[in-house]
């Protein structure tokens, strides 16, 4: 068995409780299937010695493969043959990618999408397990290049022959995510891992393309085409697992995560999931059945449910390190829920501002883009609007202010509906919000962000009323975010 990581725990402590329980009365949630793919984090710049470097690697002088620029999806990934000039080792690789190979770096680069596979020996220490090699390949990386990180650590379960962690770099401002892994033999230890822009980084996908270049990889000039699975409707199964489980944490905090907490906790959880089996994995299918069950309760049976959740993370937030960075996400989260920025009543709240300065950002983006989803916000835009409120706060009706310190539940029930909602359903909360930032407004040609467009306007004001009366009239496990206009419930 792979060791658990402390995110795992709680997954199996809260899926325990409501087993118990029965789900709030008769809403007993059934077992489906499930299986997961990591999430990582890195770029690399090294020396050669402990090489590993992302765009700039030494010219080889071996004949790179001409690099042409495919955007393969996951589930359609054509693969190409590489052979040593002098006929000792073969391999195959993502058609249409870049191959540079020297003596102790085998580097396959997509120049459009900025990914990368990388394969290069790392120091060899035979009384060290491959954790501990790993480790001191980073702490190598790191005399050239500090923002290289690794986290999730992950044995395998069937010895101690390899590690798999997740990675993570900055480079030039330009943020990367990875999945890494270090297999260790009798004589030598091998690094091997992929990398793409935190942007647009898809574990799957890396978890694929890593498993088709070691399957493929062979001595001599007889590499065969990787039999790896394409099919990602298992992996679909895991995303859709591992966002009911967050729907539920955020229904038991009553406090939703910002997009960027969201997916550390994401990232977490299923490189958690990676090395179970198919069978180990079928338990977390509850948690889509949970949601479904929470979506279809009343008020009362929601409130006692909450409650009780949230004293089943209390406890386990107690026994579980604060070393552990899913773990400080949420308590910092139970914590700072009801914190104060601006007093008054309703008072603005760290959290409702950011819930807030999300919702305009969404309908701000899909001005731009109608087919945007929630994940696609820019940090940058939120932390604009949020300084705008702040700057503007005063002028606000108290009316508008308690649409603010609503904004926490709303904003979870949109892009729950968003993730999870029929298309009639997601095309209405689309043009609802589309609304909200349709009107003419001056903007600051220098910043793109736009952060001279005042973040509510009557417009805006009148579409988010129409907006909350259309999610709180049907919506009934939304209201236990924070505020509610009528109870005034303030944590």
């Amino acid at each position: 068995m792979p060791k658990k990581s402390v995110l795992c725990s709680l997954l199996c402590i809260l899926l325990a409780f409501v087993l118990i329980a029965g789900c709030g009365r008769g809403n007993k949630p059934q077992q489906s299937a499930g299986r997961d793919v990591p999430t990582t984090h890195i770029n690399q710049s090294a020396s050669r010695q402990a090489s590993t470097t992302r765009t700039d690697q030494p010219a080889s002088s071996k004949p790179a493969l001409p690099a042409e620029s495919h955007d393969a999806s996951p589930d359609n990934i054509l693969w190409d043959k590489y052979t040593a000039a002098d006929g000792s080792f073969s391999f195959h690789f993502p058609e249409g990618w870049k191959v540079e190979v020297d003596e102790s770096i085998v580097s396959i680069d997509n120049a459009k999408s900025d990914e990368q596979l990388l394969m290069t020996a790392v120091p060899f220490d035979k009384d060290k397990d491959p954790a501990a090699l790993a480790a001191d390949f980073i702490s190598l990386l790191k005399q050239s290049n500090p923002n290289v990180q690794a986290s999730n650590w992950q044995t395998d379960s069937n010895g101690a022959n390899r590690v798999v962690f997740d990675l993570s770099d900055e480079i030039g401002g330009k943020k990367y995510n990875g999945l890494g892994i270090v297999i260790k033999d009798s004589q030598q230890a091998l690094w091997l891992s992929y990398t793409a822009p935190a942007s647009a980084y898809s574990s799957d996908r890396g978890f694929t393309l890593l498993q088709g270049f070691m399957e493929s990889f062979s001595s001599g000039t007889e590499s065969k085409a990787p039999n790896v699975n394409n099919d990602f409707g298992l992996e679909d199964k895991i995303d859709t697992n591992a966002k009911g489980f967050m729907f539920v944490l955020e229904f038991a905090l009553g406090a939703p995560f910002t997009q960027s907490q969201e997916q550390v906790i994401l990232d977490e959880l299923k490189s958690g999931w990676r090395l179970l089996t198919e069978d180990e994995l079928n338990d977390y299918d509850q948690y889509p059945l949970l949601v479904n069950a929470i979506l279809s309760m009343n008020q009362k049976d929601l409130d006692e449910l909450r409650g009780e959740l949230e004293k089943v993370i209390r406890e386990w937030l107690e026994e579980s390190p604060d070393s552990d960075k899913a773990v400080r996400l949420i308590r910092d989260q139970m914590e700072s829920r009801g914190r104060e920025v601006i007093a008054g009543d309703p008072p603005l709240t760290e959290m409702s501002l950011t819930a807030y300065s999300e919702i305009i950002a969404y309908s701000r983006l899909l001005q731009q883009n109608s087919e945007a989803g929630p994940e696609e916000i820019s940090p940058d835009s939120v932390k604009d609007i949020k300084q705008q409120v702040k700057d503007i706060w005063e002028t606000f009706t108290v009316e508008e202010r308690q649409q603010i310190a609503t904004s926490p539940g709303l904003w979870i029930c949109l892009r729950t509906l968003m993730s999870n909602g029929t298309e009639e359903e997601q095309d209405k909360i689309r043009n609802s919000l589309l609304e909200l930032t349709t009107e003419p407004q001056p903007t600051n040609d220098s910043n793109e962000s736009g952060t001279g467009r005042k973040p509510l306007s009557m417009a805006a004001h009148s579409s988010l009323m129409a907006i909350q009366q259309m999610t709180f009239n049907h919506y009934m496990w939304s209201h236990g975010f924070n505020y509610h206009p009528t109870f005034g419930k303030m944590w």
